[in-house]
C-alpha cells in the first residue's frame, strides 16, 4: 500500500492522483464521443462548458453524502470537516447537474447522459484502484488471496496483519470490464440506462465483502450504498423499457404511415 507518492519535490496522495486521473479520463472519454457521434459545434461547446461543472459538482455531492451519513445531517452545522468522497453522492449530484444543464441549455438531457454516464466507469476504476492504495474501502478478513496492509494504515488499526479481501481491486476490475462492454457492445442511446444496470448490480454484490465504516440510513440489513445501488438499478431498467417503448412506438407510426401512403 502506498498511500503517498513523492514526485520531485511535492508529495501526493496516491488517492487524489488516482481520482485525478479518473476525473481526466471523464473529459477525454467524453470530447473522443462527441467526435465520435458527429455532433454540432454547438452541442460541442455546450458540452465543453458542461464537463468542469459536472465534476465540481460531483465533487460537491460526493463529499455532502458522506457527510450525512457518517456524520448526520447535524455535522452539516456541528462539524462539516474531515469527511470524504462517496462516488453515489457524487453520481447522483452529477445526473442531478446533467438533467437541469440540459433543460436549461436546450440540449437532450438523455444526450448528456448518454455521454457521460459511461465515461465514469472508467472514472471510477482508476478511484478503486487509488482507493486500495489508500487503504480506504477495505474488505473483509480473507480465507485465500487476501492483502496485509502496513502499520499505521486504517485497515492495520481495525484488523492488525490479518488479510483482507482486496474488494477494491475486484470492483476495478469489474468497472473495468463494464467500461469496455459499454463502448464495444452497447449501442450509444442505450448506454446510459446499460451503465445504471450493470454498475449497480456489480457494486451490489461486491458491498458484501466490504468491512469499513460506510454510514448507516437507519436500516442495516442492506449498506447504504446497497440500498442505492437497488434504486438506480431499478431507474436502469425503466429506462431502458422506455427507450424501447419508444423505438416501438415510432415504428409503428412509420408502418402506419407507409400504409396510409399506399391507400
Amino acid at each position: 500500500m502506498y498511500q503517498f507518492i513523492k514526485i520531485f519535490s511535492s508529495t501526493i496522495g496516491t488517492f487524489s492522483l488516482c481520482a485525478g486521473m479518473g476525473l481526466a479520463a471523464i473529459a477525454f472519454v467524453v470530447v473522443r464521443q462527441l467526435h465520435k457521434i458527429h455532433s454540432s459545434s454547438k452541442l460541442e461547446n455546450e458540452v465543453l462548458i458542461a464537463i468542469p461543472f459536472t465534476l465540481l459538482t460531483g465533487v460537491a455531492g460526493g463529499y455532502l453524502l458522506d457527510l450525512l451519513l457518517r456524520g448526520g445531517i447535524q455535522a452539516l452545522w456541528l462539524n462539516p470537516r474531515g469527511y470524504g468522497l462517496t462516488f453515489y453522492g457524487w453520481l447522483i449530484a452529477c445526473g442531478v447537474f446533467l438533467l437541469f444543464y440540459g433543460k436549461c441549455r436546450k440540449v437532450r438531457p438523455t444526450l448528456l447522459l448518454n455521454l457521460f454516464l459511461p465515461s465514469f466507469a472508467l472514472a471510477q476504476a482508476f478511484g478503486r484502484i487509488g482507493c486500495f492504495l489508500g487503504g480506504c474501502c477495505y474488505g473483509r478478513p480473507a480465507k485465500f488471496l487476501g492483502v496485509s496492509y502496513p502499520e499505521g494504515s486504517l485497515p492495520y488499526i481495525h484488523h492488525g496483519s490479518t488479510p483482507l479481501i482486496p474488494v477494491q481491486l475486484y470492483e476495478s476490475a469489474y468497472l473495468l470490464i463494464t467500461f469496455v462492454i459499454l463502448f464495444k457492445v452497447i449501442r450509444f442511446n442505450h448506454r446510459g440506462a446499460w451503465y445504471l444496470i450493470l454498475m449497480p448490480a456489480g457494486r451490489f454484490w461486491l458491498e458484501f465483502c466490504r468491512n469499513d465504516d460506510r454510514g448507516t440510513i437507519g436500516c442495516d440489513i442492506l449498506s447504504p450504498s446497497q440500498w442505492i445501488s437497488a434504486g438506480l438499478f431499478l431507474l436502469g431498467i425503466c429506462w431502458l423499457m422506455a427507450i424501447k417503448y419508444n423505438h416501438k412506438k415510432r415504428k409503428i407510426s412509420v408502418e402506419a404511415l407507409l400504409k396510409a401512403s399506399k391507400l
